[in-house]
């Protein structure tokens, strides 16, 4: 009897305690890259200096159930030689940065050849920070097949996202540095009304175009990822380089 009963109190103890080890040890596999196209008729259309630009890799990751969005880019490497990645968990309620990890392989030292250079090398040196950060997020692993066309279809209800942006006025030879100051984004649904989701100023960095490339939507709750993108100066002219950004839109009667 005794003996029965030692046993079934191990088997209560070991039990839980291999679930949450087999749940805490979950990781994130390396993300898989999607092909943003910027529409270069209109990048040609509203910035007159022209020149060609490249647009840095995005990779989508994940969801969560209560507005998050968690994504990797790799910046443009500007003939610097380096390795540049960000891994961002964006909350798209109020398009703010729950988490971000910023690295570049860039050092002053012997060492840098031995930092890792790849996408691959650094999410293996770094995968129990990043599956810790996305678990803690609720992220839920899912790649994006394409880049969603707008306008945004949902239920009954259509969604029309349009894009302006303010010039700085600045001499010719100045505008090269980029003149674009404020960037709007308001969505029109034809149930709701108008709502202005997206409202950036510049004071410094100002991009020399911006434009929208489509939007993802969430597998988990009606909410969608507009996928904006800015085009800025190359270090020494063109070609220039072009950065994500992500805004967050709900598809219910307030789509904030």
């Amino acid at each position: 009897m005794i003996r029965f009963l030692l046993l079934t109190v191990i088997l209560f103890i070991t039990a839980p305690v291999h679930s949450q080890d087999k749940s805490s040890v979950r990781t994130f596999s390396n993300p898989v890259e999607l092909k943003l196209r910027v529409n270069r008729s209109d990048y040609n259309r509203k910035n007159e200096l022209g020149g060609n630009f490249e647009v840095e890799s995005f990779y989508p990751i994940g969801w969560s159930k209560d507005g998050k969005f968690a994504y990797y880019t790799e910046p443009v490497d500007e003939a610097c030689g380096c390795y540049f990645g960000k891994l961002v968990i964006a909350d798209l309620k109020n398009d703010s940065v729950a988490w971000q990890f910023d690295y570049t392989s860039e050092e002053e030292s012997e060492s840098k050849s031995r930092k890792p250079g790849s996408l691959a090398a650094l999410w293996k040196a770094n995968r129990k920070l990043f599956s810790a950060k996305l678990r803690e997020n609720n992220i839920e692993p899912h790649h994006a097949v394409r880049v969603l066309p707008f306008p945004i279809t949902y239920k009954t209800d259509r969604f029309t996202p349009s894009l302006s942006f303010e010039r700085k006025p600045m001499s010719e030879a100045d505008r090269i540095y980029g003149d674009i100051s404020r960037v709007t984004v308001v969505v029109s649904s034809l149930q709701n009304g108008k709502k202005t989701v997206f409202d950036e100023n510049y004071p410094e960095g100002k991009p020399l175009y911006a434009g929208m490339i489509g939007y993802l939507k969430s597998p988990l709750e009606s909410r969608v990822a507009i996928i904006l993108v800015e085009i800025y100066r190359g270090y020494e002219g063109p070609p220039h380089v072009g950065a994500v950004r992500i805004v967050g839109v709900s598809l219910d009667r307030n789509f904030k």
